[in-house]
């Protein structure tokens, strides 16, 4: 038996990265999955998860003896946000687990960015947010009961430098976590934010290629190419404690994430959850 047999659960940027880990470990648990992405890269940010990248998301998934269903849609857009939590529910019977996941960012000092990034960052990683719970909250208000776990960040908790429209982005979904853990508290509805530090996945690997790290100042320097792993090395040098275990690793977020959808969650709502070394109580 599963924590989380019985459950539905809804990942948005499931495609590759941390969503395609949360479905791994939430399937494992015995949870349903519903894989969304939009399957689609936009310009000028790093490029993004694949259908046949999705399609693998769902194939793991099935491998735990689970259903598991691929629905490829824009979080920016709210019709398609709307169809797809109908086509989940017909499919298979409720969506009680959301995890917000999809998410992008650029390296751009704040003289450097243009309008097109701004807009992409904020609306993917807020718009999404609020368009996916707001199609998903009236299901889990009839059944008095879901769980909506949110992936902010710690750059939404402590200053980060060259990426300030991320790091806004991030600070307002810890703010409509906390809004609406007030707001959903009667309806049995548990909601949450994780703030995860630098962990190597998708988003990381696709900055590498834009920053690292002047030697002298050790301020973050967009650079045209650099070797990933460099770069990784570099940012977190720079903005993340290695704790007393080291860096942050992918697992660590799953493992909070499947632990919030479970039983053990239904005492923690409104809470914004760092993991990262330790990085924002410095």
């Amino acid at each position: 038996m599963g924590k989380l047999d019985g459950k539905v659960a809804l990942v948005t940027g499931a495609s590759r990265g941390q969503g395609a880990n949360h479905c791994r470990w939430l399937a494992r648990e015995g949870a349903k999955i519903v894989a969304l992405d939009a399957c689609a890269d936009f310009d000028p940010i790093y490029p993004l998860g694949t259908r046949a990248e999705l399609q693998q998301t769902v194939a793991s998934c099935e491998s735990f003896g689970v259903q598991a269903i691929a629905i490829q849609a824009d979080v920016r857009d709210e019709r398609q946000v709307e169809a797809a939590v109908a086509e989940a529910i017909d499919r298979l019977g409720s969506v009680d687990i959301l995890c917000n996941n999809a998410g992008v960012c650029k390296v751009d000092g704040i003289h450097e960015m243009s309008s097109e990034v701004i807009d992409i960052v904020i609306d993917i990683n807020v718009k999404g947010v609020f368009y996916t719970t707001k199609h998903v909250v009236p299901g889990m208000m009839e059944r008095n009961w879901g769980r909506i776990i949110n992936t902010a960040s710690a750059g939404g908790l402590k200053a980060l430098p060259y990426v300030s429209h991320y790091a806004a982005s991030k600070g307002a979904v810890v703010m409509a976590t906390k809004s609406w853990a007030n707001e959903l508290a009667p309806y049995g509805i548990c909601v949450n934010a994780i703030c995860p530090g630098t962990i190597l996945s998708g988003m990381i690997t696709g900055l590498a290629g834009q920053m690292a790290a002047d030697p002298v100042s050790g301020e973050p320097v967009p650079l045209g190419s650099v070797d990933p792993d460099a770069a990784y090395d570099a940012f977190n040098a720079n903005n993340m404690l290695k704790g007393p275990r080291g860096h942050v690793v992918i697992d660590d977020i799953s493992a909070m994430v499947v632990y919030l959808a479970s039983e053990a969650g239904d005492r923690i709502t409104g809470q914004a959850i760092p993991i990262d070394s330790g990085w924002t109580s410095s």
